[in-house]
């Protein structure tokens, strides 16, 4: 019987570890699951490592505001407060989540024009959320004589006697250029 030179041998183990090791990897690649064998619903957290999923794992515009919890989705919700406040403190809301209020004091400590506007039935004041303001040139005494509303606001907490709320102050600006202290009626949108 011939025996296999070295260069036989080691032929013979090359092409040996070829055929194993493309055994190998064909039976790893068939034992791979991929997302089309999974059912939907079947694959829970307790089946994934904490903090293994990233949002690279994540298709885009695979997931929407109906896969998050109903506590998450309710702090994604629209916190814009926007109204009018007349002259006398009279408000009227254009827009406002359900259950959520405001309520408005004009000539706090007794200042002329110094207004404050706040937030009932949510959260919501100067800690957390600013608030724009504008003159409601139709509740105002803003007149083609030239007379004009002025509206300043300011979202600092206790600012000008209004604790809870924010501070709005209102001015009018006279034909003659002198400004003074005045209740005047004014936009706002708070968020």
């Amino acid at each position: 019987m011939a025996l296999l030179s070295k260069s036989g041998i080691a032929t013979v183990a090359v092409a040996t570890g070829l055929v194993l090791t493309a055994g190998t990897s064909g039976a790893v690649a068939g034992a791979m699951i991929t997302g089309k064998q999974i059912k939907n619903n079947t694959v829970t957290t307790k089946d994934i490592k904490n903090n293994n999923l990233t949002g690279a794992d994540v298709a885009d515009g695979s997931l929407d505001s109906a896969d998050l919890s109903a506590a998450v989705r309710s702090g994604l919700g629209d916190l814009t407060i926007s109204g009018s406040v007349s002259k006398t403190g009279v408000v009227t809301l254009r827009h406002a989540p359900a259950g959520v209020g405001v309520t408005a004091q004009v000539n706090v400590g007794n200042n002329l024009g110094n207004a404050c506007v706040t937030v009932t039935g949510a959260n919501v004041g100067p800690a957390n959320a600013v608030i724009i303001a504008t003159p409601d040139y139709g509740n105002d005494d803003t007149t083609t004589l030239g007379t004009s509303a002025i509206v300043e606001a300011t979202s600092k907490v206790a600012d000008g006697g209004c604790t809870n709320g924010f501070r709005v102050q209102t001015l009018l600006r006279k034909a003659d250029n002198t400004i003074e202290q005045k209740a005047e009626g004014f936009l706002f949108q708070i968020n």
